[in-house]
């Protein structure tokens, strides 16, 4: 076979996932990546002793990443430290009550009845609804990748969003099967895993929670980072270059081709591909300094609280969740009114119950996740500290009174991550913390497609283009790419420039 040389545009998951593939191969693979370590969102930051993870804190579908090591001759359990959260999460809401959510069904239908008496037949309707969703998830949309939006019409796909209700949201009918307003929550939230509201997010993402209560909620020893790095071994160990430190200017092309890419340093480097992992409307506004095919709408952003402590406490679990008042209207404010809500809620991780190491002396390594809208005129102002020491007293003030007392005095060192940290340090359109939005006219064939629609030998990998965002998606995404450069459709010209492939690419 002969051996190509692929330039990759950054070392996040996506990128170091299609390296290890495409070097395997022996395809010579030159990652650029522009922080001092590999993993994008999926890093980690280390200060006075403390370790966290700054992007995904929950593993789903490990599955997929021990096939991506076995598909590579390798084992994802040599490699990492996989281990099953138990309970799950807890769950606090503004009325005082909390319930603890768990994969046992046995005991979730004990701490069902105990919080919303008569609940837990309905909770377990939905469940069965919502795993329905997710075999037809894999079976539909993540076997194969969408060229065009002609593909949605094939018989095949149509019964599968007929039958995932592709129509309707999660939270349209999560809520015809469960009548509790705060179980409500509980099972719609985890459309904000990929930073959309659960009111715009097509019922199939109800796989979410099926999910959780099915395989479960995974962590990695040491912090999902870890995953990165395991990734980054393996695409050096199969003979792969991954230079850090090294930010790339600009994706060169001559007619419909790429040539290479230029790095900041002045250096060009030609290859006969180049895959972008950078986020894709980056790619091609600054890399290319192209215009977006078309209007793309974004999800929303995160201020990230990472706090050390001096000590522990009981009430704080690995996962925990934190409701403020009013549910809908606080995604009317996100994604609508583009304000942050008056009483927002909030996601807490703290692992060291899990994984001492991430943690000195005994303490805790607490990260808190609040989600705010992505960057807009009309949206907070992150230049004003005032902004972020307001969410962080609202958070504090919340997480003493109810589980943590004494959670100010403890704190020995923080940091914090802002909209505007999102946009400069990961290049992400308007700090939007997720990417592009999964609503129903961005996922599948509508989302960005893996390969430019006139650029021959360019390829898009990660989060905002096909599948879909979050861990596997990014894996499965990787392997589908792989594929097809190893199947040579970049070689030769086709027809693909033509005005009416235009028209449909995705």
């Amino acid at each position: 076979m002969r051996k190509d040389h692929v330039a990759i545009v950054g070392g996040g998951l996506g990128g170091l996932a299609l390296a290890s593939r495409l070097a395997q191969a022996g395809n010579a693979v030159s990652v650029f990546e522009q922080e001092a370590e590999v993993g994008g969102r999926l890093g980690r930051e280390v200060f006075d002793g403390f370790s966290f993870d700054i992007g995904p804190t929950i593993l789903l579908f490990p599955d997929v990443l021990r096939a991506h090591f076995r598909e590579l001759g390798a084992n994802a359990d040599d490699a990492l430290d996989l281990v099953r959260c138990d309970p799950n999460y807890r769950v606090h809401f503004r009325d005082g009550s909390n319930v603890t959510l768990m994969r046992d069904r046995e005991a979730l239908t004990r701490e069902l009845e105990r919080f919303a008496p008569g609940s837990s037949a309905g909770f377990f309707r939905y469940l069965k609804s919502a795993d329905k969703k997710k075999s037809i998830a894999f079976d539909v949309f993540l076997r194969e990748p969408f060229s065009n939006v002609l593909e949605m019409a094939q018989p095949k796909v149509l019964r599968g969003l007929f039958a995932a209700e592709a129509h309707r949201s999660v939270a349209n009918v999560a809520f015809g099967h469960v009548e509790d307003e705060r179980l409500r929550m509980a099972l719609t939230f985890q459309t904000m895993y990929l930073g959309v509201s659960p009111f715009d997010a097509p019922a199939l993402f109800g796989l979410l929670p099926s999910t959780e209560f099915g395989e479960g909620i995974w962590y990695v020893k040491g912090g999902l980072a870890r995953i990165s790095k395991a990734l980054a071994d393996l695409a050096t160990k199969n003979g792969a270059s991954i230079e850090t430190n090294a930010k790339v200017r600009a994706i060169e092309t001559n007619g419909a081709r790429t040539t290479g890419v230029t790095l900041e340093d002045g250096r060009f480097v030609r290859a006969d591909l180049v895959v972008a992992n950078a986020d894709l409307p980056y790619a091609y506004r600054k890399l290319l300094g192209r215009p977006l095919r078309r209007p793309l709408s974004y999800t929303s952003s995160a201020l990230i609280l990472l706090l050390g402590t001096n000590r522990k406490w009981d009430g704080l679990l690995h996962h925990n969740v934190f409701f403020g008042n009013d549910y809908a209207e606080s995604f009317r404010d996100l994604f609508e009114r583009h304000r942050t809500p008056a009483d927002p809620s909030f996601y807490v991780a703290e692992p060291s119950g899990t994984d001492a190491s991430v943690a000195k002396n005994g303490g805790s390594a607490i990260y808190v996740l609040v989600p705010v809208p992505h960057l807009h005129p009309q949206g907070p102002n992150w230049h004003d500290k005032n902004e972020i020491a307001r969410l962080r007293e609202h958070v504090i003030e919340r997480l003493e009174r109810e589980v943590t007392p004494g959670l100010r005095e403890s704190i020995v060192s923080e940091r914090a991550i802002t909209p505007l940290d999102w946009r400069s340090r990961f290049s992400l359109e308007h700090g939007s913390a997720f990417g592009l939005a999964h609503t129903l006219d961005q996922v599948a064939a509508f989302r960005p497609a893996q390969r430019d629609a006139t650029l021959e030998n360019l390829y898009f990998v990660g989060a905002s283009t096909q599948p879909a965002t979050g861990i596997p998606n990014v894996l499965i995404g990787a392997k589908q790419v792989s594929e097809r450069i190893l199947s040579g459709e970049w070689r030769a010209s086709t027809k693909r420039k033509g005005s009416l492939w235009n028209r449909l690419a995705p």
